[in-house]
């Protein structure tokens, strides 16, 4: 198998198993007229499978679908001959059916036991195709493919991403209760603190002019003319002797 192709059909087998819980070993509904196809095409049926889901397989086959195997064809011996490696999947039909008919009402309308298909009829196809999340592989030109996800799985996918998103009306208003019930107890829980009471603030001392204290000492050291006056008088020295000269 090319490397291409490889990644391409690994891509496709995430999908399914991180979308309908897919798991190793896959179990793979072989339909007769599969088995028939790889025989004429020279295919080993087990390894192609296994190397299309990139994994391990559990080969299932219904009673029906054995019962068609052994008729009789051009390529029975070697269709038989394989088929005896596959394990019987029991169905509820005592005479034989169409293989078709019998895979399809196994599969039933959900695929709750994850199967994986691999036919060659193709409305059987057409019909697990409007199944979502059932991996269908077939042989083309001596490969076995693995289809590509259908739509129907691809639209499942998106409802259910909605559906989880969108909180119904009950949720709602669950979440609304629990939300205020939360802001509730947390205010109840924080002390309420006392305002302090608002005081007079004295003026801003940036904008107070400061006091002159350079004048203010130098009128404190300098003595007024009177006060110096007052000092020569009391010393009574300097004035008489001046007018003693003049009467001289």
């Amino acid at each position: 198998m090319r490397a291409k192709r490889a990644k391409a059909y690994k891509k496709v087998m995430q999908f399914y198993q991180q979308n309908f819980g897919f798991r190793e070993p896959y179990q793979i509904l072989v339909s007769p007229d599969f088995i028939l196809e790889g025989v004429a095409k020279n295919i080993d049926v087990a390894k192609a499978l296994e190397e299309a889901v990139g994994g391990k397989v559990r080969l299932l086959i219904t009673f029906c679908g054995i019962c068609d195997v052994r008729k009789d064809g051009p390529h029975r011996g070697e269709a038989i001959k394989q088929t005896k490696a596959f394990e019987k999947r029991r169905c509820q039909h005592k005479t034989p059916i169409a293989a078709s008919d019998c895979i399809s009402e196994i599969m039933g309308e959900s695929n709750k036991h994850n199967y994986c298909i691999a036919a060659q009829d193709d409305a059987l196809r057409l019909k697990m195709r409007q199944i979502a999340g059932v991996p269908i592989m077939h042989v083309s030109h001596s490969v076995v493919v693995l289809e590509h996800i259908p739509k129907r799985a691809k639209e499942l996918l998106k409802e259910k991403e909605q559906a989880t998103r969108e909180l119904s009306e009950l949720e709602q208003k669950m979440l609304k209760t629990v939300k205020t019930e939360a802001r509730e107890a947390k205010a109840a829980a924080i002390p309420q603190r006392q305002r302090k009471k608002m005081r007079a603030k004295g003026p801003n001392p940036l904008s107070v002019k400061k006091p002159k204290k350079a004048n203010a000492n130098a009128a404190k050291q300098t003595p007024k003319a009177g006060a110096k006056r007052s000092l020569e008088t009391q010393d009574g020295s300097a004035a008489p002797t001046a007018k003693k000269e003049k009467t001289a």
